[in-house]
């Protein structure tokens, strides 16, 4: 389970291709005011009125809405950016969440690192990092909060770094998004369940649309695995089955003890706290079935040992929030004969 997690969430780093570079400007006393968007959860004070534009940014074979607001100062840019990865980032490992979009955003601008340390707004987790390319200093904060990242960055020219940098960071505050107060997430009426089986992999399991099918390798101490995982987005919830082989490794070891470690790596990663838990089996098996409550996510799972394979069906929903469909899904996960392995 918590390797399911770090896989999903490894997915979603902002390559950050549409962060402007500043373009020379006669000299203006700024008048900072404040600016909010409701819509997309913060407020933040800004010198001038901000350019506001939207873009979608592919992230692996997904794409993502990104927000940008942008105001210029001279040679500088000050810029925030949001973007919401839904319940997947909601249900993803925030530290791995903001390590990939700080990775995306300096490998695009060609910049390394200078310094960087963890931070945080309110109660959501955030890293600060300053880093610099051959043509500009950067000064960034990030944040992760209920699977939205939130941005702010100042970009000057090399050896010009911008004298009310610390005054824009500092002046970021979230607030409730309206669209996302929803306290359920029922399936839309049209859901046409039924049963997709995947020999392959060896199990069925019923989802209300074609589920989207996603390849990792997940580096383990045994050595590399490959985890497959079909998942299906119902409003603000995902609906996600999973398998990973693990070969020799798990060969002969205790199961209860193997799904007691996948369950503790569950809460660990999510950084959320275990509500309940129970010992199941799908036949012969020995399965785990716990719920994980965090911040910004409701988890269920059931995880399976199924010889060295483990099998896992979780409903990942916003916090607060029970998916009306959850045991229909988690219910439905069969073990078939596997073809081709």
């Amino acid at each position: 389970m918590h390797r399911m997690l770090k896989a999903r969430s490894l997915c979603f780093a902002l390559g950050l291709a549409l962060f402007p570079l500043a373009a020379t400007l006669p000299a203006q006393a700024p008048q900072w005011k404040a600016f909010s968007s409701s819509a997309d959860g913060f407020r933040a004070s800004f010198p001038t009125e901000p350019e506001v534009s939207k873009d979608s940014v592919p992230v692996g074979s997904e794409t993502f809405e990104l927000h940008s607001y942008v105001a210029e100062v001279g040679n500088t840019a000050l810029y925030i950016a949001v973007c919401d990865y839904g319940p997947k980032g909601a249900a993803g490992d925030p530290a791995t969440l903001l390590a990939s979009a700080k990775d995306g955003a300096v490998s695009h601008m060609s910049a390394h690192i200078l310094t960087e340390k963890k931070i945080t707004l309110d109660s959501s987790p955030g890293v600060e990092f300053e880093a610099e390319s051959d043509k500009l200093h950067i000064a960034a904060r990030m944040y992760i909060a209920g699977g939205v990242l939130f941005q702010t960055m100042v970009a000057s020219p090399l050896n010009e770094k911008y004298a009310d940098t610390a005054r824009f960071l500092d002046s970021l505050q979230l607030i409730p998004r309206p669209h996302t107060e929803a306290a359920a997430a029922p399936p839309p009426p049209a859901a046409d369940w039924k049963p997709y089986p995947y020999p392959a992999d060896g199990f069925s399991a019923s989802f209300p649309s074609q589920p989207q099918f996603d390849k990792q390798n997940i580096a383990t101490d045994a050595g590399p695995v490959e985890y497959h995982s079909y998942t299906v987005e119902v409003a603000s919830t995902a609906l996600i089955a999973g398998v990973t082989n693990f070969g020799p490794s798990l060969a002969g070891k205790d199961p209860d003890k193997i799904l007691q470690g996948a369950k503790n790596g569950a809460v660990t990663n999510s950084k959320g706290r275990l509500v309940s838990e129970k010992a199941i089996t799908l036949g012969v098996n020995h399965g785990i079935e716990f719920v994980i409550d965090s911040d910004s996510a409701r988890v269920t799972a059931r995880v399976y040992l199924v010889g060295t394979s483990i099998y896992e069906v979780i409903v990942a929903s916003p916090s607060q929030s029970n998916y009306a469909d959850a045991t229909r899904f988690l219910d439905s996960l069969q073990l078939i004969d596997r073809v081709g392995k």
